[in-house]
């Protein structure tokens, strides 16, 4: 039996998982006043948000550039500054990078962006984007952001309540959501190079440009130019997390697998844990994904025959991260720079990749399971920004680009790293002899997290079947689940992954609503504001 547990001990909410969701959704129930524990295989909290040290370089393996950052509604509600967590937002967001032409700088200030735009590929080309930034400015804060943090709707009733807005943005983004990503942007006529790099934005994490997933090219054009760096390394959010869990009243231990999950009289009880622990809960909380929720957790006859078959035939990402994690003795200087010195500052440069059926290519031929011929990636230098993620006199790189999982990784992977430097190099010449090399494939990503199946970074692909309603399935995307007391709020539930903590809130909420406990939080003014124009009931 565990040390720490008090014998006869039973939870208001058992919560399986202490990643970004299991510590939001743990977080707001102690907020409630209930009595939360949260259950972690792992010897750390965090999940994704993993943030480890090699002689003084901090290598953020995963989570690196927080989309949502302050909008995320944990940030305000529990003061998460009054726990050490900072972003800094830096003015150069993403550039892309060309052998021969000037960049395209993606500014924070699109304002900015448009200048380069003319400046780069001509004032027509720069009003095409000015046009489709604004328009996705508008449907990514009157309809995404809020959406992220309410339960989904069916489909039909979506559709119904944006198609009977009166803003014609509203109704422009349902007639887009259905829509091929490299189909909306033929709509707006951009010229190849701006179509690759606008793009980018979104297949860099592993979206397909080909699915019927338009509504989710807004928010990463929008977010992903808006991004932010947590100073110190993304390890920190989740520590003000874990503090602020606690400080409510909460309790996390880790090194606690849960193997099996307790029923009694057809309800969950409890959970199972591998040492034999039996920790007793009236209501048990997934963020795993749907194979340990539903498949692991439960034998044969306890659950619905569908929910098994649903867990079964879930989907992994057909692309997933090779990352090369980089103790470098000076920042890199671009070429580039010599045209846009801002290059040297940007957040993240994006290079490999120039014009759009390169890009289309690459990844049909990522996806098909092979490497790619010409590597597209995005370097970052963290240091730039926070001199904390690396020692005195050096910085820390990160290059990452997208593969395959089903590759012999163990004897590519430092071959394949040096070629990640090698082109890395041809864009900023002085990236050589760095002192510390961490080749970081996929099939280590599996390693360490067995909720990232084949790499999944996601919990799962990003295709229409499991987005939305269907994430995980129609049963289970609202949170409850059809198994008395069993809830399900992680990545692989809607809205989906990333560092949005839209699964974690969501969960607390519905929770709260089952259990018949007060909030002690108020939504967000951006959710009361698209509950009055009437895109949320």
């Amino acid at each position: 039996m565990s040390v720490w547990l008090q014998e006869g001990k039973v939870y208001d909410a058992i919560v399986i998982g202490a990643g970004i969701n299991g510590l939001t959704c743990a977080a707001y129930l102690a907020k409630a006043g209930l009595k939360v524990v949260v259950l972690e295989s792992r010897h750390e909290a965090g999940g994704a948000l993993v943030t480890e040290e090699f002689s003084g370089f901090k290598f953020n393996l995963h989570a690196t550039y927080h989309m949502m950052a302050e909008y995320m509604p944990l940030y305000h509600d529990f003061n998460l500054k009054s726990y050490g967590l900072r972003y800094v937002f830096p003015e150069v967001q993403t550039a892309f990078l060309y052998k021969k032409e000037k960049p395209l700088v993606f500014y924070r200030d699109p304002k900015k962006t448009i200048e380069c735009f003319k400046a780069v590929l001509g004032e027509g080309e720069a009003k095409k984007f000015e046009r489709m930034y604004e328009e996705f400015k508008q449907m990514t804060e009157k309809v995404l952001i809020p959406l992220t943090y309410v339960p989904p709707v069916p489909p039909v009733d979506m559709v119904q309540l944006l198609q009977d807005s009166k803003d014609p943005m509203v109704r422009k983004f349902n007639e887009i959501s259905e829509m091929r990503p490299i189909d909306i942007l033929e709509e707006y006529g951009l010229s190849s190079r701006a179509k690759a790099a606008v793009l980018s934005l979104m297949t860099l994490w592993g979206v397909s440009p080909f699915e019927a997933l338009g509504y989710l090219l807004p928010l990463y054009v929008v977010r992903m130019t808006d991004a932010g760096l947590c100073l110190g390394g993304s390890h920190r959010l989740s520590s003000a997390l874990c503090k602020a869990l606690i400080k409510e009243g909460g309790e996390i231990y880790e090194k606690a697998e849960v193997v099996k999950v307790s029923m009694s009289g057809g309800r969950v009880d409890g959970v199972h844990l591998e040492d034999g622990t039996l920790v007793k809960g009236n209501c048990i909380i997934s963020t795993l994904d749907p194979k340990q929720s539903f498949l692991d957790f439960f034998e044969g006859g306890q659950i619905d025959n569908v929910l098994q078959e649903n867990a079964k035939n879930w989907k992994w990402e057909e692309r997933t991260f090779f990352t090369v994690h980089l103790g470098l003795k000076q920042a890199p200087e671009y070429t580039s720079a010599q045209k846009n010195p801002d290059v040297n500052r940007a957040l993240s440069c994006i290079l490999g990749i120039e014009e759009i059926d390169e890009l289309l290519e690459n990844i049909e031929r990522i996806e098909g399971g092979a490497l790619p011929e010409k590597i597209e990636a995005r370097a970052t230098c963290t240091t730039v920004f926070d001199r904390l993620q690396g020692p005195i006199g050096y910085h820390t790189g990160r290059f990452e680009t997208t593969v395959p999982f089903d590759m012999d990784w163990e004897s590519l992977k430092d071959g394949f790293a040096d070629k990640c430097l090698e082109t890395w190099r041809a864009y900023a010449p002085n990236i050589v002899d760095p002192v510390h090399t961490y080749a970081y494939p996929p099939t280590y990503i599996e390693k360490k997290f067995k909720t990232m199946v084949r790499g999944s970074f996601k919990h799962g692909s990003y295709e229409p079947l499991q987005m939305g309603y269907f994430r995980p399935n129609d049963l289970c995307s609202q949170v409850r689940t059809p198994i008395d007391g069993y809830f399900v709020c992680g990545s692989s539930v809607y809205p989906g992954g990333m560092i949005l903590a839209g699964p974690g809130y969501i969960g607390a909420n519905v929770v709260c609503e089952e259990l018949g406990v007060k909030k002690a939080w108020e939504e967000p003014a951006i959710i009361k504001e698209a509950r009055k124009s009437g895109i949320i009931e």
